[in-house]
């Protein structure tokens, strides 16, 4: 049986229709992957920070490795000041370079995702402190600042001392601009702080002390970034004391796991019971007083630092 000429000009219309219907979904098959969005990131995921590690030079950061990194640290700060003395005095010892030096060693472990474990020991007053620093909050476009708690104590453990243990709390508030700077306040309480040494004893300057240190950063560089720490003289100096500001300024490089970074300050001091005081091994500081100094940190293990 032959079909009509009616049914098969229904049939072809049935195959345009079929057709035209397919060809206007083509367009739409190419247009949905290409202007579809990913959703949007929440307002609460934490900002990328700037590569700083967990101390500018020695002020604690608001930043902690990843969870299971550890970390050992070397700081480095020589004893005479490059402004003592004459010039052929300061080139004859190489600006300071020949002088002994104030040197620290430091272990750290991120036991828990947010909780960094630490131990430092400096060769003054054979200083060993332990701390631990725990992230409370960290800055997001819903959130404008990162927030740390740190605590601890160091016991001095050189002879013929009184006083020998302190206890400290920090809080470190920060703020970061964008992908390139970064400011820090660190609230400091620390007891039984600062070093007066008379004679074969060395007894402490604070029964309690309280400053707020504070830092910045900017990043000129990837991974490339200009510090400096401010401490404040401190309001509980004793009568008759008359300190100045502590500083320190420099650079930092973070070259893969490691972070370099050379100063300038006139605090050799590293630990909290010594920084927090406006003081050095009972001397009052003095913003003149130029030593040299760096820093060497490596990390190894763990996940992904921030």
């Amino acid at each position: 049986m032959t079909e009509s000429r009616g049914q098969r000009t229904e049939g072809r219309r049935k195959s345009f229709c079929v057709f035209l219907f397919r060809f206007c979904l083509l367009p739409s098959a190419f247009c949905i992957p290409l202007f579809a969005q990913e959703p949007a990131a929440s307002p609460y995921a934490p900002n990328r920070p700037i590569p700083l590690g967990d101390t500018l030079f020695n002020l604690p950061t608001s930043h902690i490795p990843g969870e299971g990194t550890w970390e050992v640290k070397f700081t480095h700060r020589f004893n005479q000041s490059i402004d003592q003395g004459s010039f052929h005095d300061r080139i004859h010892t190489l600006f300071g370079l020949d002088s002994n030096a104030d040197v620290g060693v430091g272990l750290s472990w991120v036991a828990y995702r947010d909780l960094q474990l630490s131990f430092v020991r400096s060769n003054v007053l054979d200083d060993i402190e332990l701390a631990a620093k725990y992230i409370v909050v960290q800055q997001a476009r819903a959130i404008p600042v990162s927030i740390a708690a740190r605590a601890g104590g160091d016991v001095r453990t050189e002879a013929r001392l009184d006083d020998r243990s302190s206890v400290f709390g920090q809080l470190i508030v920060s703020h970061q601009f964008g992908r390139r700077a970064e400011v820090f306040a660190m609230p400091t309480f620390v007891t039984n702080a600062g070093r007066a040494t008379t004679g074969d004893t060395s007894t402490a300057l604070f029964r309690h002390a309280f400053n707020v240190p504070i830092g910045g950063a900017v990043m000129f560089g990837p991974a490339f970034s200009i510090v400096a720490e401010i401490v404040p003289v401190n309001r509980d100096l004793p009568n008759g004391v008359d300190a100045q500001l502590g500083w320190a300024a420099g650079i930092k490089r973070a070259i893969g796991g490691h972070y370099f970074e050379l100063l300038l300050t006139n605090n050799n001091a590293t630990h909290v019971d010594q920084y927090v005081t406006s003081t050095y091994q009972g001397a009052p500081l003095r913003r003149s007083d130029l030593h040299i100094g760096f820093n060497i940190e490596r990390r190894f293990g763990g996940r992904a630092s921030r």
